[in-house]
């Protein structure tokens, strides 16, 4: 019997900058009897994993400062830098060829600039609603503590001595 080599497989982890304890990024540590963890909580931790636009997150990517809000470079609201009808590469919307017609039809002009930032490929002008706001802080603050082994509280109880320290 030969034995496989087990590979990884990898995925679009969140980009926090600290791993708070954990032993690697996306780390989710064992349910405890103290501690409640429902579908909710799971389901935010794969939408963060799938769905966010986390290279967005930053608030620099190759030197350049980010022009929209946290909020709509994740969502895709609109471009990192700004720019107006900028266009680089992508999909040619055009066939080359049209029955009938002399020659290639060509498509979409790119005008690229030397940033190596993607530009945006959604709707600009969408103007969100208070919900997705508010769906959006909900899933930053779990993304800010995604590999929290604490679950928000004290490993050694310190901060409990603390506290019956005051209230003495």
């Amino acid at each position: 019997m030969s034995s496989v080599p087990l590979t990884s497989k990898t995925t679009n982890l969140p980009m926090v900058m600290t791993n708070l304890g954990g032993p690697y990024q996306g780390y989710s540590p064992t349910q405890t009897l103290g501690n409640y963890k429902n579908s909710e909580d799971t389901m935010i931790r794969r939408i963060l994993r799938s769905s966010w636009n986390n290279v967005n997150t930053q608030s620099k990517i190759n030197g350049k400062a980010r022009i929209v809000t946290p909020f709509r470079a994740v969502n895709n609201l609109g471009d990192y830098l700004g720019r107006q009808n900028y266009v680089c590469g992508g999909a040619n919307q055009i066939n080359k060829t049209f029955p009938g017609r002399q020659g290639p039809i060509h498509g979409i002009l790119s005008r690229c600039d030397n940033t190596g930032i993607s530009a945006a490929n959604g709707n600009g002008r969408f103007v969100s609603d208070a919900s997705d706001y508010i769906t959006y802080k909900k899933q930053n603050a779990a993304n800010n503590l995604y590999n929290d082994l604490k679950f928000g509280g004290d490993q050694s109880h310190g901060s409990y001595t603390a506290y019956m320290r005051v209230k003495v």
